[in-house]
């Protein structure tokens, strides 16, 4: 018998390793953990508002520098897709703490990086103004425009203006404090003294959180920042696209000066990006493969009964199983949208071996390696990025979503409202415009966009409309509303 973890491997018939349950299983028990997670009893707060990580062996908080902004922000992403997925609103709530803590603890009116979030934080008390390698009163510019997009996505989900303002105003920081870039700077510095503003580490590959901040503060109309998010993505066009220096994510990684370090979230980041908005990009297509195989190259593993784990950084030479899960999810995207065989089958055993992180009780490892990571649960690595590549996995490929529930796998636009019922799903998008993706139990008869009824169409067109695949039960609603009731038998 063979075992990654707890669980005894599953192969199939040509010997290539299956998951060891259901995506859908997995992805519930996550995130079932994360709704009933144990809480310090010398303050009363959630483990994940004070801790990056934790042990399983026995159970209890790891004492590691905390990830505050970086991880609420992931909680954000994981909640905009498991809500429309489940229905359920309890993390919506937990998001909402996470988020509002992270801005009362922000930097001082006064700092050179005034009302900013921190990177990371000393471990078990929840309050953040920095810790290790970024160093105390520090932070980091990536991670502070991604917690930035978090508040935008968050005022999206719920209506409340107050995230918005949030994310504006730390917009305007971003865009005060854009500087020139090369080869060797960032047009914002990875780690930066909010005091003073001295540059503590000169170069992040990972500027698509500015980009995609200013991306949707544009679109909702809140300020001037076209010069400014151009300029962002003209440096990644210019440099990490063609020189592959792709390093400057983890907070708690070591101080870098000579960029020898590799990581795979900045690149994945952007191949992401790239398939997204592939309408603007006429080498979408190639440079998100060029990306995609340049991280199975250099961080890729041994295959594992045909599985390709992936190893999180250079500096951190091991493999976890969200990374594998992210490198799974784009794999997945790209064969979405090529039809590439090759792309499905890696997306689906790269899948599979991240699976068998998860357990039973909701814990889910950080890696395989011994003695440290078989029995450490990361809040990021196990949960926040970790869930949402599986449930990009099962939009992209919805034959490997459950069969035999309803669940929205994808919307175009934040999801504000979901409802379940026999033969019916209900929904409420932030905007009129996009597209939504489900797989049902049923076969719709009729769909309702506002007080409309949406045509069938073979092939969607530009007017609203929908089309289902009976086969697989999937069904695409392009409603041209907000609201939206499928109906079905």
């Amino acid at each position: 018998m063979i075992y990654i973890n707890t669980h005894e491997i599953v192969l199939d018939k040509q010997e290539r390793l299956e998951p060891w349950s259901s995506y859908g299983r997995l992805v519930h028990l996550a995130m079932d953990f994360i709704k009933n997670c144990p809480v310090d009893p010398a303050n009363g707060l959630p483990w994940y508002l004070q801790y990056s990580c934790f042990w399983t062996d026995p159970l209890r908080p790891t004492v590691w520098p905390d990830n505050p902004a970086g991880k609420f922000a992931w909680a954000t992403t994981s909640l905009l897709k498991y809500y429309p997925y489940s229905g359920e609103t309890a993390h919506i709530g937990i998001v909402r703490k996470m988020l509002d803590r992270l801005w009362e603890y922000r930097t001082p009116g006064h700092y050179a990086w005034p009302d900013v979030p921190y990177a990371s934080a000393h471990p078990g008390t929840g309050i953040y103004f920095g810790a290790r390698a970024d160093g105390e009163y520090a932070s980091e510019a990536d991670k502070i425009a991604q917690a930035g997009r978090a508040y935008v996505d968050f005022y999206e989900l719920t209506g409340e203006t107050k995230y918005l303002e949030i994310g504006r105003r730390i917009g305007e920081v971003l865009a005060a404090r854009l500087r020139p870039g090369d080869e060797t700077h960032s047009p914002w510095p990875f780690r930066v003294d909010v005091r003073s503003g001295t540059v503590i580490e000169e170069y992040s590959a990972h500027m698509l959180p500015v980009v995609r901040l200013f991306d949707e503060l544009i679109r909702l109309g809140q300020g001037n920042f076209r010069a400014v998010r151009d300029q962002a993505w003209d440096w990644i066009e210019r440099y990490p696209l063609k020189n592959n220096l792709w390093k400057g994510h983890f907070e708690d990684i070591r101080l870098d000066p000579a960029n020898e370090n590799r990581d795979q979230v900045s690149p994945l980041e952007t191949a992401r990006y790239l398939l997204e908005n592939r309408e603007q990009y006429p080498a979408w297509k190639e440079n998100a493969a060029l990306l995609i195989d340049w991280v199975r190259e250099t961080l890729g593993g041994q295959p594992f009964f045909t599985a390709l784990p992936i190893h999180e950084q250079k500096y951190c030479y091991y493999p976890m199983g969200s990374h594998t899960a992210r490198f799974a999810g784009l794999s997945a995207l790209y064969a979405e949208l090529t039809d590439d065989a090759f792309y499905k089958e890696q997306a689906v055993r790269s899948f599979n071996w991240a699976s068998y992180m998860a357990c039973e009780d909701g814990t889910v490892t950080v890696g395989v390696d011994r003695p440290d990571y078989y029995n450490q649960c990361w809040f990021t690595d196990g949960y926040f990025d970790y869930v949402p590549h599986f449930l990009d996995g099962m939009a992209a490929l919805p034959e490997l979503a459950p069969a035999e529930s309803d669940h929205l796998l994808r919307s175009s636009s934040v999801v504000q409202e979901v409802s379940y019922q026999p033969c019916q799903v209900s929904y409420r998008t932030f905007d009129a415009g996009g597209t939504q993706k489900l797989r049902l139990t049923f076969e719709p008869v009729q769909i309702l966009a506002g007080s409309q009824s949406l045509e069938r169409q073979e092939v969607l067109q530009e007017a609203p409309g929908w089309i289902f695949d009976p086969a697989l039960r999937v069904l695409i609603v392009k409603p041209g509303a907000r609201q939206v009731v499928v109906l079905g038998r």
